[in-house]
């Protein structure tokens, strides 16, 4: 049987990763001098609770020992290692970086190219064919990904660019004009800004309509997600009518980046219908 390891970014508990008979490795969360393992020895609301207080976190990828203890315990059995995106975070070359010191050839590392509840939902797919090889696993994953959809709607981009995710020009723009950015995890794996409105509700507004215009596959969760507070998030459901779906609090590596007072929706879209001659 497939085990499946992720990262803390995936927003999937220790208990929900050992049902996968794997393990979640946590990333650093770093306040002044003190670093802290993600969701280990730092909570979500410890944290939060920090940022607010005016403390500027900084995050790092875990260490290639961490890695390589995770995969010695899975004893030799297949493992299939599911990681936020290269393009936010150093995650995965330290895991590759893990496996070939320690010859580990039955892990298979994957560059999701994405993070937080996107990366949650390919793991919970991953976990539903845990009984296929991790190469069966790995094409129902990249026929996936490309379907992946987040948006959320940031009180600022600040953060981002402060942590590295975004360059200087966007995160200024939107401090000039006093909006509110609507930003999306690109299918490189990068953050993309893709709008800007004044006013949390019109965000939050835009992006219910962005969901409702889609054709959405029901047969994966939507799922919403909030950093400090959950009135935003509230807002959201009630905008796309999805008022008992699942809510995140995003994790604190993720929530570094993201800042307090955002909200944001994750699902999945329909596969392109492939027209027949």
């Amino acid at each position: 049987m497939l085990k499946i390891i992720t990262d803390s970014s995936a927003e999937i508990s220790r208990e929900e990763a050992e049902a996968l008979g794997g393990e979640v490795v946590p990333l650093t969360v770093v306040f002044g001098e003190n670093a802290y393992l993600d969701g280990v020895e730092l909570s979500k609301e410890e944290f939060y609770k920090r940022l607010l207080s005016g403390e500027f976190p900084h995050t790092s990828q875990p260490s290639e020992v961490q890695f390589s203890e995770a995969f010695a315990r899975t004893e030799g059995e297949e493992a299939l290692v599911l990681l936020i995106s290269s393009q936010l975070s150093g995650t995965v070359n330290v895991a590759r970086l893990a496996k070939e010191s320690g010859n580990f050839s039955r892990v298979h590392i994957y560059d999701s190219l994405c993070t937080s509840a996107m990366l949650r939902i390919l793991v919970e797919t991953a976990g539903k064919y845990r009984d296929r090889s991790a190469e069966e696993v790995i094409a129902i994953l990249d026929e996936l990904r490309p379907r992946l959809r987040l948006y959320a709607c940031l009180n600022t981009l600040e953060y981002l660019f402060k942590g590295g995710r975004l360059k200087r020009s966007a995160a200024v723009v939107g401090e000039l004009l006093g909006i509110k950015p609507i930003v999306t995890v690109t299918q490189t794996g990068t953050v993309g800004v893709t709008g800007r409105t004044h006013g949390q509700k019109k965000a939050l507004l835009m992006i219910a309509q962005t969901f409702l215009r889609e054709e959405v596959d029901r047969d994966y969760p939507v799922y919403f997600l909030q950093t400090d507070s959950d009135a935003p998030p509230q807002e959201l459901m009630r905008e796309t009518g999805m008022e008992n779906s699942p809510v995140f609090s995003i994790c604190c590596a993720v929530g570094a980046h993201i800042g307090p007072n955002a909200a944001g929706i994750v699902y999945v879209a329909k596969a392109a219908q492939r027209k027949t001659s």
